[in-house]
């Protein structure tokens, strides 16, 4: 390779240097951005978002000079006016040539109006970095198959090393991964040699957008049967294509494949399985807020639930949005078709463990409203986008499921005592819990009673209340116990209630000895008097 890139090379048509400094500021910068100037540029070859500001790239690919006569100080002065328009934080002229004092003058007078710094970058910073990334004029400018088949012919050759030694083979190996490397400037490479000989060989993106500006391209023969594997299959792989989602094709479907790689891994194979990843976009979806709107026929919100995206595919027609919820319980499928504009929405539920109810409520509240007659709308930022889509799938259990999730929410909220939603409930427990919510949310519950048992002392035995008790009904008759919930196994402590009986008379006590302690406990049954009735209240 030689040591420089000719600037004045013909190979270098305006395209390619735009190619490859591109290319080269996303590799200093993976936050990058190529603007397509099919359209205009606005004054934008590339720019950079950055916590600071957005700082612009302008390329120009001038090897003369930069006088009034050739017209090219006209042409930046027209791109630095629309880059202005854009508050940038910082503008760069990027160009193959050094400037002359006159040059330099000439662009300090005319950045001097605009109030962001601008940069010439010049053909020593140029040099500079296409000495520290070998790869880019290489790639642009060089034919590199030669050196990929002598590489993978040394990397078989390798295979052969392990009889001098473990320590010396993963020193060349590692240089072969090196040598790899420097092959193509969008993809970074690794590989490995199985035991029987086999190489795999992997392509990671070098910045993001990688695999934009140097797709990987695969083309094939298939034969799908008419029948449902066969169709489901082909759904798949044309799904693949057209919004970048993963897929495998089993080789019974497969007759050949051909596959246009970086580095030149690729070629023309007959059969095999061929399994597809997601084209992943990672471009981040700055200030990007998603939501699930549920209106009636009426137009009337009936649910609104705020949703996160977890990951983007893009393919030929449109992009494929997965989405959750705030606590990962309702997980979206968005798919965008940019040709008829409109938005596929699917959707599922999956109640995590050890959610507490109230996390959990806002889900399922959601999903109790679904229903025919109600109509799904995807949002972003607050405004709806795609028309509505019918509602025809419902959950009949999640309306009453809401109402138990509200019900153990107001008791965690109102005793200060939370555990997570239970898998399963029996009806006695539900029954529980419907008392225990009476007692908390109420001053006080009134109900009829008909048995009545508390531990007292020997002592309390001797006092004129329990002599009362025993000769006949005692009006308002106070006492107070813990109040249980009990869940399963677990018993939950949610506080003290203080029960008053309107009547109330002693059944049974069970029998001490003589000589037991004036604490010694005892069970003490009540029945009702003449009134049956009982108030209960929280202490």
């Amino acid at each position: 390779m030689k040591n420089r890139v000719d600037w004045t090379d013909e190979r270098l048509g305006s395209n390619v240097y735009e190619d490859m400094v591109s290319v080269l500021i996303s590799r200093l910068h993976p936050q990058a951005q190529r603007i397509d100037g099919a359209g205009g540029d606005d004054g934008r070859d590339v720019q950079l978002p950055l916590p600071t500001g957005l700082e612009i790239f302008q390329l120009k690919r001038f090897t003369g000079r930069l006088d009034e006569r050739s017209g090219r100080r006209r042409q930046v002065e027209k791109s630095l006016k629309k880059a202005a328009k854009h508050d940038p934080a910082a503008w760069y002229l990027v160009v193959p040539i050094n400037h002359t004092d006159g040059e330099l003058k000439w662009f300090s007078d005319l950045t001097a109006e605009y109030p962001f710094p601008c940069v010439w970058r010049g053909k020593d910073w140029l040099d500079d970095q296409m000495a520290s990334h070998p790869e880019l004029p290489r790639y642009y400018l060089e034919d590199s198959n030669s050196e990929i088949v002598r590489m993978m012919r040394e990397i078989n050759q390798e295979q052969a090393a392990l009889a001098r030694g473990v320590p010396d083979l993963v020193k060349r190996v590692r240089t072969l991964k090196d040598r790899l490397n420097t092959l193509d400037p969008h993809y970074g490479f690794s590989f490995s040699i199985q035991p029987g000989g086999a190489i795999n060989v992997t392509a990671h993106p070098r910045y993001p957008g990688a695999e934009k500006d140097r797709p990987i391209m695969i083309g094939g023969a298939f034969r799908f049967p008419d029948t449902e594997h066969g169709k489901r299959v082909a759904n798949a792989l044309q799904d693949s294509f057209n919004y970048g989602t993963p897929t495998v094709v089993p080789s019974e479907f497969v007759k050949s494949l051909s596959i246009d790689a970086p580095a030149n891994f690729g070629g023309v194979f007959e059969g095999g399985e061929l399994k597809v990843g997601g084209a992943i976009d990672n471009t981040p979806l700055a200030d990007a807020r998603f939501a699930l709107r549920i209106k009636d026929a009426q137009g009337t919100v009936k649910a609104h639930l705020p949703l996160t995206a977890t990951e983007r595919t893009s393919g030929q027609r449109g992009i494929e949005l997965k989405l959750v919820d705030l606590v990962g319980t309702i997980s979206v499928t968005a798919r965008f078709d940019m040709q008829t504009h409109r938005v596929k929405i699917n959707y599922a539920f999956h109640q995590p463990e050890n959610i507490l109810p109230g996390t959990l409520l806002q889900a399922v509240r959601f999903m109790a409203e679904m229903g025919e007659g109600r109509s799904v709308t995807m949002v972003l930022n607050g405004t709806e986008i795609g028309p509505p889509i019918d509602m025809s799938a419902s959950y009949p259990d999640a309306g009453e499921l809401a109402k138990l999730l509200r019900v153990l929410d107001d008791i965690q909220r109102i005793s200060g005592v939370y555990f997570v939603v239970p898998r399963s409930l029996s009806d006695g427990e539900i029954e529980s819990i419907t008392e225990v919510h009476r007692y908390l949310t109420s001053q006080s519950v009134v109900s009829q009673w008909n048995r009545l048992s508390f531990t007292a002392t020997k002592a309390w035995l001797g006092t004129p209340e329990a002599q009362q008790l025993k000769e006949g009904s005692v009006s308002d008759f106070t006492t107070g116990q813990d109040l249980l919930l009990r869940l399963g196994e677990d018993i939950f402590n949610l506080g003290r209630i203080q029960m008053t009986c309107a009547s109330a008379k002693i059944a049974f006590v069970t029998e001490l000895p003589d000589s037991a302690d004036s604490k010694a406990e005892v069970e003490v049954t009540l029945v009702p008097g003449d009134d049956s009735s009982i108030s209960v209240s929280v202490v």
